[in-house]
């Protein structure tokens, strides 16, 4: 395992992960119903075979209620089936949180690509499973810390290659040196992915993403990944901040109007011959507006 950096906790894997998600949330909320969809699947018959065994069950008033052997024989394989299907999905949901932070394209079909990891993942669910509800036991903080010192097992299996115990140890060995942070930080996360569920079960197809981003966000940073993208290359540029800016000190320049050149006879009246006439009496060159001339004093009124 190559550790490229301080294994220190940072709360903006939450909202690089929500990012993430918002950029590609059509592909992460099918992959999530369909997911959900496949364990009803499961359940239903189930508890179809559960119901039709159930009426053996009543006895008359009185008398002791004895449940079938059958229906608790039926609970630790719905169990199983459940966990087999779900570390088969769980490998194709972190592999698709891998291939986004590549910043490749995800779709629905990444749910299904979790083969390779399958064997591993279930191994890793069923020790994490068992030590925290051993853990849970001891008023349920050890429970919460092997969540927290296993946060990233998970990635270890997929994006680092590793098996399952090996997986396991070198998440400890990474989270070890900051247990308590990763221990809040994967509480805290595991709420906040589960929280949409409040909400009719619908929210849940947003938040749960959150969970396999979020580990994947702190596999880069804590463990190292080639080809992943950085928080710059995801996250929208910050508006722009005035508050420190200052205007330059130099005046500058005010573009002038180009000079301006009178153009010839500027100011005086124009003199057509049009507006001119001759007195008949003395020649004398006059405007056509007078009526006497101005040299002789003879009326123009004939002219």
């Amino acid at each position: 395992m190559q550790q490229l950096n301080a294994p220190s906790v940072r709360w903006e894997w939450i909202s690089e992960a929500w990012n993430l998600f918002t950029r590609q949330w059509s592909a992460w909320v099918l992959m999530i119903l369909v997911m959900y969809l496949i364990m009803f699947a499961i359940y239903l018959p189930f508890f179809g075979v559960i119901a039709m065994m159930a009426p053996s069950a009543a006895t008359r008033i009185g008398e002791p209620v004895e449940f079938p052997t059958g229906i608790l024989a039926l609970y630790p394989i719905m169990y199983l089936a459940i966990f087999v299907v779900v570390s088969w999905l769980l490998g194709g949901l972190y592999n698709a949180a891998f291939k986004q932070l590549r910043g490749e394209q995800i779709a629905v079909g990444d749910l299904f690509s979790g083969g390779p990891y399958f064997a591993r993942v279930f191994g890793a669910l069923l020790l994490i499973a068992i030590a925290a509800g051993i853990g849970g036991v001891f008023c349920v903080i050890p429970g919460l810390i092997v969540y927290g010192l296993a946060f990233l097992t998970y990635p270890m299996i997929v994006e680092g290659g590793k098996g399952t115990i090996d997986a396991i140890k070198a998440s400890i060995e990474v989270t070890k040196r900051d247990w308590i942070m990763f221990t809040i930080f994967a509480v805290a996360l595991y709420i906040i992915s589960a929280a949409g569920a409040l909400a009719c079960g619908v929210g849940v197809l947003a938040t749960l993403p959150l969970l396999f981003l979020g580990q994947a966000l702190a596999y880069r940073d804590c463990v190292g990944m080639p080809g992943a993208q950085s928080q710059d290359q995801f996250m929208p540029p910050p508006p722009p901040d005035y508050r420190d800016y200052a205007p330059s000190q130099t005046p500058v320049a005010q573009p002038q109007p180009p000079a301006w050149t009178p153009p010839q006879n500027y100011g005086s009246a124009p003199t057509p011959e049009s507006a001119t006439k001759t007195c008949p009496h003395c020649g004398a060159t006059l405007a056509r507006a007078v009526n006497f001339c101005n040299q002789c004093g003879r009326p123009l009124r004939g002219a």
